[in-house]
């Protein structure tokens, strides 16, 4: 590298750190990632494990679990546009579905999108697939055919998660909506 070329690579760490960004190194090339990209790579990692540690909850039909991300004062709105307040009463729905329909149920998860409103604000849009149930809801249906004869039940979830003064990502409001089958 030139003497110029070697300058120019310390005045740009120098700059990187005194704005506090870090420096990547990737196949040969610097990169500079300030400060708010890598709280939004942190929050995106942090917020997709939420979600996927809802969906092991799910599987395992363990409520507590499954409710441990919502505030307490969090609200939820079910598929039958049924709204729950606060972490109790979305703990003690999900209890009661795990305990009946949804008994041997099976959930694969699928974020479509997450939106940084601010650091932190963040908006999730993500698709579950339900399959083993023993029922549905009433007025609910499979979104498609299933390999057990019953169906798919799609749903799309939003949710809305505030970071805390803890610095953990929790979910104060949620929306879920069932997909409906595509009639032809």
């Amino acid at each position: 590298m030139s003497i110029l070329g070697t300058i120019a690579v310390a005045v740009l760490v120098a700059h990187a750190t005194a704005a506090g960004s870090h420096l990547n190194t990737t196949q040969g090339m610097r990169i500079m990632t300030s400060h708010r990209e890598m709280a939004t790579i942190d929050a995106d990692a942090e917020i997709r494990a939420i979600i996927a540690d809802q969906a092991a909850a799910w599987n395992r039909h363990d409520a507590s679990a499954w409710a441990s991300h919502f505030t307490p004062t969090a609200d939820f709105i079910n598929i039958l546009g049924t709204p729950f307040s606060g972490k109790p009463a979305i703990e003690g729905i999900t209890t009661r579905i795990f305990a009946t329909i949804f008994k041997d149920s099976r959930d694969s998860v699928t974020v479509e999108k997450i939106v940084l409103v601010t650091p932190e604000l963040a908006i999730v849009h993500y698709e579950h697939a339900v399959s083993g149930y023993t029922a549905l809801p009433p007025g609910i249906q499979a979104s498609e055919p299933g390999a057990d004869g019953k169906g798919v039940l799609r749903t799309r979830m939003v949710y809305v998660l505030r970071k805390g003064a803890d610095a953990k990502w929790m979910i104060v409001n949620g929306q879920n909506t069932a997909i409906l089958p595509v009639f032809k």
